[in-house]
């Protein structure tokens, strides 16, 4: 995830949401000292205040008293407090408590400003938020650089929106053209969103359009391929690798084993090498080495009198010479599973449809792939068996594992979730007294808490919104 500076249009941005001010008197500094506008001899540090979770992030700016963004140096006044970057990014401790920023400005001597942080542990609470402006399922969620959160397309909606922390609330902010979904939705390098593929109707698209704050939607370059239930994975140095997905829509229609490449330098596409294995409904997640790690899927959306479905295997995409090799077996095949990347570069897969299960085919299983060994090993179950459901890496290393479709639970949806520790291999489960869902997104934003957005209980898509804290 990347970070937008401290700039004046973030000012205004939070500004308008209604964010307090908090003012500090400095000393000294005469309007007669600088060639221009005066220097201030009031400073603030905004936001007044903020309540974030351990390992959170918070961005603060300094202003004036008539609101501009001026220079300052950032600094936590507790030792154990966390630390600040040059562009006012506040990095939160581990351990609870009331921390304090200041700034200090680089133009008037002794002008400085303080506001408290309230750095909280989880409650493993839900808390009901505003709907969206438009149902959705199979859409895609993306945190932007400003701390909001895009919500795009859809199996039922063109309409793109935003989530604003600040407020709560969801404000529309274009159209797609087309009721995308089953896409999926990249951060490149300086901010914007890249949506590729997905399907319309009962075509499956090869376009692809890059959407920033300010400026909107744009198209860019078209896919080498058509592609919806595809994986993208934004490698190290900014590209985006596309893999596998279908490539039409039907019921006996087989996935692709073929990689694109997209390039934000040149706005265009270009394929890469080829899986062993052609693959949809698969994870691709990237290690700390820049390689990535291919896992699992199936091979067709045909049910009977067909080769395998599913796979247990897995390989890994080197973006050094744009090759696939095979690596260690999954303890179990899966498709609709989640790949989370762990804060000791091991990923944890969890549940997924299987065949490899007695009298279900959702999986409660857990595993988790050490790169340094190249294997696969159990690593314990979930409370509830799930499938096309999220997982969501929180600020203190746990994991969200939240709805997703089940089974033994009165409904195809699940109303239940999970916070599982990989340390132990153990889950604490809360349920939803709002809703059943899959096919969702969730969503960690800057301050810890996660949005759990939109989704089907079995039908139509839903607006209903949640936030885990």
């Amino acid at each position: 995830m990347k970070m937008i500076t401290n700039t004046p249009r973030l000012a205004r941005v939070l500004l308008g949401l209604g964010l307090a001010s908090f003012w500090a008197c400095g000393g000294g500094g005469s309007s007669s000292d600088t060639v221009g506008t005066p220097a201030p001899s009031i400073l603030k540090l905004l936001p007044a205040s903020s309540d974030i979770k351990v390992g959170g992030t918070l961005q603060v700016w300094a202003e004036d008293a008539q609101g501009h963004v001026i220079p300052a140096a950032f600094s936590v006044v507790e030792s154990q407090g966390g630390t600040v970057d040059i562009t006012g990014r506040y990095q939160a401790p581990p351990t609870a408590g009331t921390y304090h920023l200041r700034a200090t400005s680089n133009q008037v001597p002794g002008a400085v400003a303080e506001v408290p942080v309230k750095v909280s542990a989880y409650f493993s609470t839900l808390a009901a938020a505003p709907s969206t402006q438009f149902s959705r399922f199979d859409h895609s969620a993306t945190l932007l650089p400003d701390g909001s959160v895009l919500l795009a397309g859809g199996m039922e909606s063109s309409q793109l929106e935003r989530y604003l922390p600040a407020s709560g609330a969801f404000v529309p902010t274009g159209d797609l053209g087309t009721k995308r979904w089953a896409h999926q939705a990249s951060v490149l390098p300086g901010g914007g969103v890249l949506l590729t593929g997905g399907a319309y109707g009962v075509s499956v698209l090869a376009t692809a359009q890059v959407y920033e704050v300010g400026t909107g939607l744009r198209t860019v370059g078209a896919l080498t391929a058509t592609r919806m239930l595809h994986a993208a994975t934004e490698l190290a140095d900014g590209r985006i690798l596309l893999t596998g997905g279908l490539p039409a829509t039907g019921s006996d229609i087989y996935a692709t084993s073929t990689s694109e490449l997209f390039n934000p330098a040149t706005g265009g596409f270009a394929a890469s090498g080829s899986m062993a294995s052609p693959r949809t409904g698969h994870t691709a997640t990237r290690l700390p080495d820049g390689r990535i790690l291919i896992a699992g899927g199936r091979n067709s959306t045909c049910w009977y009198g067909c080769p395998e479905l599913i796979w247990a295997s897995a390989e890994l995409y080197d973006p050094a010479t744009g090759t696939f090799t095979p690596t260690g077996r999954m303890t179990q095949a899966r498709y609709g599973h989640t790949a989370t990347p762990l804060p000791d570069g091991r990923i944890l897969i969890a549940g997924g449809t299987t065949p490899d299960l007695p009298n279900t085919d959702v999986s409660s299983s857990v595993e988790i792939y050490d790169p340094a060994t190249a294997t696969f090993a159990a690593a314990g179950t979930m409370l509830r068996p799930r499938s096309h459901h999220t997982a969501t890496l929180l600020t203190d290393g746990r994991i969200l594992l939240a709805h997703g479709r089940t089974q033994g639970e009165g409904s195809i949806a699940s109303a239940t979730l999970e916070v599982f520790d990989p340390l132990v291999a153990r889950s604490t489960l809360l349920t939803s007294n709002l809703t059943t869902r899959y096919r969702h997104s969730a969503t960690r934003l800057l301050s810890g808490d996660v949005l759990l957005a939109g989704g089907t209980e079995g039908g139509g898509g839903i607006k209903l919104v949640e936030v885990f804290r």
